[in-house]
């Protein structure tokens, strides 16, 4: 895999807040797949919110991992700026050594390149980052090698803020698929249909339209249990309770991470219902485990849903086109062994081999290390 290796790389660093379980597989894959050495600027550990959100530690073993919020981690990896280097920058939107080390290396001979989500689009803050990122183009752009933007709603920010659509490649995160979809804890033989969703329980996730939609949905029975924490437990508990829907809803704390999977797979159909993701590694999840998805087109991940057997994706911070969704996976019954082989199947196209087969094919264009 490394012949299309640019001549005279040593080096490839990807600039990142966190030391992400979720970046943790793909980076190792790449590692064993290059000649050159993989190095993990990270700003931090993985913080303890997310450790209570159920994330786990990403251990790394062929990557060298730098903690470049202390002066000498920073300055020992931004004195790489010969053409012998790639900087791979992620998260430089909103994490100040990430941000620096950017725009030092974009005066430098090094290579340059962004791995990044699209940020958060409200009205007010996405208007802020839409500027940055124009002025992040006219000042800097021409200095950037290629993006790799998470999902389509990663590709259309980037578009949007003016990078050339030939510097643009869609990327993901990528977890690895086993040969069989994960377990269940169980599969209950009660033969009510079970919904699953998962993640902070804050507007942008979008769990009051999953609720607002559930109320529509009739026909075998049902249930749908929300595994999260948040500021908007209580209001989403009363919300559901003037639906008359309570009942049917279950609120639970956080689970580790391979805990959830497990819950996931005994279920029928995960719903990623958010106004802005940008990515949602629950649809990951739940493909590996055979469970279809039920996605807005507003997370990256929604990319992963072009098959039918996949799931369906619905206009975000639509009620309606959520809720008709929703009915035809209630309408169509709980999942059958043979759908979830079909779903499995197909994750295998977002797995850490693939995302390093695409990684490559965007060094293979930079040409000889020589500016």
């Amino acid at each position: 895999m490394s012949r299309g290796l640019p001549v005279g790389l040593r080096r490839i660093v990807f600039w990142q807040p966190i030391v992400s379980p979720h970046q943790c597989d793909f980076l190792e894959a790449l590692a064993a797949a290059v000649p050159c050495e993989v190095i993990l600027a990270a700003e931090s550990g993985l913080p303890a919110e997310r450790v209570l959100q159920g994330w786990p530690y990403a251990p790394h073993e062929r990557v060298r991992v730098v903690d470049v919020s202390a002066v000498e981690g920073f300055a020992e990896l931004a004195a790489h700026r010969g053409a012998d280097s790639l900087h791979v920058f992620s998260g430089f939107f909103s994490h100040a050594i990430v941000w620096r080390a950017f725009r030092l290396l974009s005066t430098s001979s090094a290579r340059v390149a962004i791995l990044s989500e699209a940020p958060e689009q409200g009205l007010w803050a996405g208007w802020l980052k839409r500027a940055r990122g124009r002025l992040l183009v006219r000042r800097w752009g021409s200095r950037v090698d290629f993006v790799l933007a998470m999902g389509d709603v990663g590709v259309r920010f980037f578009a949007a803020v003016g990078f050339p659509q030939e510097k643009i490649g869609a990327f993901g995160y990528y977890l690895p698929v086993p040969i069989e979809p994960w377990p269940a804890v169980e599969r209950s033989a009660d033969g009510i249909f079970r919904f699953v969703a998962a993640g902070q329980l804050i507007r942008r996730k979008g769990f009051d339209l999953l609720l607002a939609a559930l109320a529509g949905v009739d026909g075998m029975p049902w249930r749908c249990d929300l595994y999260g924490d948040g500021p908007l437990r209580n209001e989403l508990r009363r919300f559901a309770e003037r639906l008359r829907i309570a009942d049917r809803i279950g609120f639970y704390a956080p689970l580790p991470n391979e805990a959830i999977r497990r819950v996931i797979a005994g279920s029928d159909c995960c719903v990623v219902p958010s106004r802005h993701d940008g990515w949602g590694m629950v649809v990951n999840e739940a493909l590996i485990a055979g469970t279809p998805v039920v996605c807005s087109d507003g997370c990256g991940a929604a990319a992963m849903i072009d098959d039918p057997a996949g799931g369906m994706k619905v206009p975000a911070g639509r009620v309606g086109p959520l809720a008709e969704a929703l009915q035809r996976s209630l309408s169509a019954g709980k999942i059958e062994v043979a759908v979830r082989r079909r779903v499995h199947a197909a994750a295998e196209r977002f797995s850490p081999a693939a995302g390093v087969r695409l990684f490559l094919d965007r060094l293979e264009r930079l040409g000889p290390t020589s500016r």
